[in-house]
């Protein structure tokens, strides 16, 4: 939701599933187009998302590879999201 992508970019093939590797592949070609058309949209993402800034700066500086690793940092804030809900709704 943070990206406003259309829903029709996530369908699957008949048979396809949704792995965690297809979800992350998606989310890397996500962050590599933002990077080169849109930066704009991708701070304020990376903002709503509440990706530490300082950490993406430091993570930046030693990555060989920028959009791998905005890519990384967003799945792993996600996760981080998920398993703090999960731990306060008394699943």
């Amino acid at each position: 939701k943070d990206f406003q992508v259309d829903p029709k970019d996530w369908e699957l093939q008949q048979g396809e599933e949704m792995t965690e590797e297809r979800a992350f592949g998606f989310l890397l070609k996500l962050v590599e187009h933002l990077m080169t058309h849109d930066f704009n949209r991708l701070l304020n993402s990376l903002y709503r998302i509440d990706v530490s800034e300082e950490k993406l700066k430091m993570a930046l500086a030693e990555s060989d590879n920028p959009a791998q690793t905005v890519a990384q940092m967003i799945w792993a804030r996600e996760l981080q999201k998920v398993q703090t809900r999960k731990k306060y709704s008394g699943r």
